[in-house]
Formats: structure tokens, sequence, C-alpha cells
């Protein structure tokens, strides 16, 4: 008989299309992956995959139970998240994932304390801008920065975070600050954010003020541009809740500013009655709900 588990190891070789991908999914190795896959197809008395030079392609077999294969993935999840919300022991892991600056800034400085309340729950932080499945249990809680929009899943506005100008003070004593920062940042050395849809709102902002400025360094970790900030490099968009505080930074004066990121809470409503869960999203609640400036 076939059983759940070997079908996991179907899926993600179907997914991935290759042994590694699968590996790296299921946080295996590939020899092990391409061991469970050729058991299966040998108690299944078929070729699931052809192996191509470009990688792993389902035969018409391997599609005939594909859809299968995804409803008994769906009803185990299902099975463990019911088993993971009934759970009312404040102990154990809780997966977290976040994007890196939420995470540095935000959340790491004030993790003493919970490690303080609640000794026996262990965080493990995924820090990533990719979206993950929460039906899946690919996290038990997300942080994001749009509105989650997945099925069965409850979510909660955290906090709005204002983004303003800064530089650091030696980056200023050497160069000085621009005329108006409101209206440009020419001859100036800046940090702007990647071109890409993540960052669209902050850079309709910032890019039309660099013209006649030098663009430094651009990236997509605001954790990275802050630090390049702190040492000097050049004048950037920070969010003001850490910045305003940080006595390595200035912030620079103007009259408006980007529309802020709102923080979104996201867990699947399965896990929201789990006690260590409940525990985390509470305190996560506490420390952002309180970060406005």
């Amino acid at each position: 008989m076939i059983d759940w588990d070997d079908l996991r190891f179907f899926l993600a070789v179907h997914r991935t299309g290759s042994l590694a991908g699968a590996a790296s999914q299921l946080g295996l190795n590939a020899t092990t992956v391409g061991r469970r896959l050729t058991a299966l197809e040998e108690r299944a008395r078929t070729r699931l995959f052809d192996r191509t030079p470009d990688g792993f392609v389902v035969t018409a077999a391997g599609r005939d139970i594909v859809a299968r294969a995804e409803r008994m993935e769906e009803e185990a999840f299902g099975v463990e998240r019911e088993i993971e919300g009934a759970d009312q022991r404040l102990a154990g892991v809780v997966r977290l994932t976040a994007t890196e600056m939420l995470v540095t800034r935000f959340i790491a400085p004030h993790l003493p304390r919970l490690a303080a309340r609640h000794p026996a729950i262990t965080l493990d932080l995924w820090c990533t801008n990719a979206v993950v499945d929460l039906s899946r249990r690919e996290a038990d809680l997300a942080l994001r920065l749009s509105r989650p929009r997945d099925p069965d899943v409850i979510t909660r506005q955290l906090a709005a975070i204002e983004l303003a100008l800064y530089a650091s003070p030696g980056y200023l004593d050497a160069h000085g600050g621009p005329e108006d920062p409101e209206t440009g940042l020419a001859g100036h050395a800046v940090l702007g954010f990647a071109a890409t849809p993540p960052f669209r709102v902050e850079n309709a902002w910032f890019d039309p003020r660099t013209e006649g400025a030098r663009i430094v360094l651009r990236s997509d970790s605001v954790s990275s541009i802050y630090a390049a900030t702190v040492a000097g490099l050049g004048i950037a968009l920070l969010p003001r809740a850490v910045a305003d505080v940080d006595p390595a930074l200035v912030r620079l004066p103007t009259t408006t500013s980007p529309a802020p990121r709102v923080v979104w809470q996201a867990v699947h409503k399965d896990l929201r009655t789990s006690a260590r869960i409940r525990a985390v999203t509470e305190f996560i609640g506490e420390i952002l709900v309180g970060s406005e400036p």
C-alpha cells in the first residue's frame, strides 16, 4: 500500500522539478529523496517521472495521481493543524516569518522579554520577503507588508510604519545636508531600494528626488540600507520608529513622505487557539502596535 509519506516526496519533486529542489523543500538530502521516489515507483509498478536533462517531468501516470495526492496532503495538514491548535502547553516551537528589517529592528530587541515570559517556547525565525503558505505549515505565524488574502487565515493590522530621510552625523559633517530635502537630493550620495514591485510605493516618492544625486547603493534588504546609512554611505529612506531614536542617524526635514507601510499579522484559523502560538501573536502585537512614531 502507498502511504502519505511516500506521496510527500512525489509532490515535492513534481513541484520543484528536481531532486535537489525537493530535498531543499523537505529539509533532506537529494540522495534520500531519490531513494524514496524510486521505492514509490517500484511499489506503484509504474514510472511517475521522466528523467530529462531539464529535470524531472511527470508522466501520464504521475499526472493521474497529482490531484489525489494534493487532497491527501491537505487532509494531512488539516489533521496536523487541528492537533496543534488544541495544544494548550506554553512550550514548543513557533515558526515566525517576517522581513529581515521587522525581525532585526522591531522584534529581536524585545525577545529577552518573550524568553522571560515564556521560557519553554522556542521562536524559529525565518527572515524573508517571500510569501509562505500557512495552510501547508510553512510557518505558524506571518508578518507581511501587504494584507494577506489566503483562505482560512485570520489577519490583524498591527502598525503603520512611517518612513523618512536620514543620514549619519559623519556624512553630514563631511558633505553637509541638502538645501531642501523635500524637493531634491542633488549633489549627494543616496541609498535606494531595489527597483522591484515590493518597493514601488517608496520608490515612487524617493526616485524623483534623486535627480542629480549619486545612487551608491540599491538593495532589497532594508537592514543593509540601514547599516550602510549608519556607516556614513549616504542618505536613505528608513523607518521612523527605529531611526528617530537612533543617535547614529539624523532625520532630514521634509513636508511629505511615502505612504506608510502597514504590518499585517496572519495565522491559520486552525492554529489560533494553540497556547504557544497565541502567546507569540499577543507578544508581537504588543511590541508592534506600540511601534508607531
